[in-house]
């Protein structure tokens, strides 16, 4: 049967928008830490590799706190939860709280006090840890399974745009001071700065608190899928939700459970590529281009707005795990290209040229990866799951950001700063790798007024169906 004869589930764009206001603050917060941290810690004397154990050390806390997080969510009281929704109490608690610690960095680094900037910082992270595995289980709890890719793709938009916001503020807001070396710092009045986007954060919650209605969104996915006969556990049975992460991986067939550790371990290792380059690149820029490093991030930015919704096409025709790779496949391209002319020692006015094409190649593909890779992981979930899979997705996101920070400033410290492009570029080739083993996480065939609901077409899948079946019927 054609896809094009099965009827299409619409997507409600306006309450995914709602929804995906918790993406925004966090997509918008990691972006001015993740610019700004590296600055502050410099402005304290401390070189590559040591601000990149001081951001890995950060990062610890969320590779714990992440997948519990998750879980803690999926098990959130059923007395609670019947009034305010297992995700939201999270959400809003935990971004309120992030908004009001955030502000006492920026107070620290005002001062100039070291111990209060890292204290403060780690209740920060703890702030946005409660909340983001939830944010991030939100959307699928209250989208049906077909149509996840689509919201996946506003979703990542919202994020995009959070991101763009920030860049934009510190483009003019941001303080900064030129030394005679031509190189330029942070002063310590970013106060105007730091109080916009805490406040954002702030309203963004209240916003979702009057508008967004979980336990109501849910029931109408779920009537949904029930309409359409898709099945949201797989084929496993109802489990009790007090389930431990190894019962839930136990619960996946053997193929099934193969694709979900090798995506895993390409999310890893392009996380290993794409956050050494936007941890280093605020420093990288200042020190190579001797320019500021807003301009050529706004670039990526927009280069991922254009590719949102062009990879939720492009998943639809050749399959997610294809598009992801072509993701990948763009970050490489523009990491290489940008390689040839750092290893040949160009020059800064020629470098700041070349980043432009760079990022646009790194941020498209960056954007046609993450519509799809989350999805790919919490497809293999169930309802009552879906926080023990985005917990795992974030841990080894984390993980990631816990290495490589490190080991991209000990390559810019002991090698070159130029080195931390081809670093990143070693890991993004190794990602395409391992994406090559995934057969699971395409999205299923919607089919009305059928007893069952069948993945789409693909020969990896179709192949992985069919050896299952056999197994079954040897058993």
């Amino acid at each position: 049967m054609e896809e094009a004869a099965a009827p299409k589930i619409k997507l409600n764009v306006p309450r995914t928008i709602l929804v995906g206001l918790a993406f925004f603050t966090i997509s918008m917060f990691w972006q001015i830490y993740d610019s700004l941290m590296p600055l502050f810690l410099r402005d304290f004397g401390l070189g590559a590799t040591l601000r990149g154990v001081i951001m890995a050390l950060d990062n610890v806390l969320a590779v714990v706190l992440l997948p519990f997080m998750g879980i803690l969510s999926d098990r959130f009281p059923e007395k609670l939860r019947s009034k305010f929704g297992r995700r939201m109490p999270f959400i809003v608690v935990g971004s309120v709280m992030a908004a009001i610690t955030f502000m006492l960095v920026n107070y620290a680094h005002n001062i100039m006090n070291l111990a209060l900037m890292l204290a403060s910082t780690a209740f920060v992270l703890v702030f946005m840890c409660l909340y983001r595995s939830p944010a991030v289980a939100l959307m699928p709890d209250v989208t049906p399974r077909p149509i996840r890719s689509n919201a996946n793709a506003i979703i990542n938009i919202m994020g995009t745009v959070g991101g763009v916001i920030t860049l934009i503020l510190m483009q003019f807001l941001l303080k900064t001071e030129e030394l005679e070396n031509g190189e330029l710092y942070v002063t310590g009045n970013n106060w105007v700065l730091v109080s916009i986007i805490s406040c954002l954060m702030i309203l963004a919650a209240i916003v979702m608190v009057i508008k967004v209605r979980e336990n109501k969104f849910a029931e109408e996915s779920r009537a949904i899928m029930e309409k359409y006969k898709i099945a949201d556990e797989d084929e496993q049975p109802k489990q009790s939700e007090k389930h431990s992460t190894v019962k839930v991986l136990g619960s996946l067939s053997k193929s099934e459970l193969k694709s979900l550790i090798f995506i895993l371990l390409s999310v890893f290792l392009w996380y290993m590529a794409y956050n050494a380059l936007t941890t280093h690149f605020s420093v990288f820029s200042l020190s190579v281009l001797q320019a500021k490093f807003t301009l050529p991030l706004l670039v990526a930015n927009a280069a991922a707005f254009l590719m949102f919704i062009p990879s939720v096409e492009i998943g639809k025709r050749i399959g997610r795990k294809k598009t992801v790779m072509l993701g990948v496949v763009m970050m490489v391209a523009g990491l290489a290209f940008a390689s040839v002319f750092l290893l040949t020692g160009a020059s800064a006015s020629v470098l700041k040229v070349i980043m432009y094409p760079t990022f646009i190649l790194v941020g498209g593909g960056w954007a046609t990866i993450n519509v799809h890779s989350y999805i790919m992981c919490v497809e293999l979930s169930s309802e009552t799951t879906t926080g023990t899979y985005t917990g795992l997705y974030y841990a080894f996101t984390m993980t990631a950001q816990i290495i490589t920070p490190i080991l991209a400033g000990l390559i810019m410290d002991y090698v070159a700063v130029i080195g931390l492009v081809p670093y990143s570029l070693v890991f993004a080739c190794l990602a395409f790798v391992t994406m090559i083993f995934v057969r699971h996480g395409n999205a299923v065939r919607v089919v009305e007024n059928k007893a069952e609901a069948t993945r789409p077409t693909g020969a990896d899948e179709a192949k992985d169906a069919n050896e299952e079946s056999a197994v079954n019927k040897e058993k």
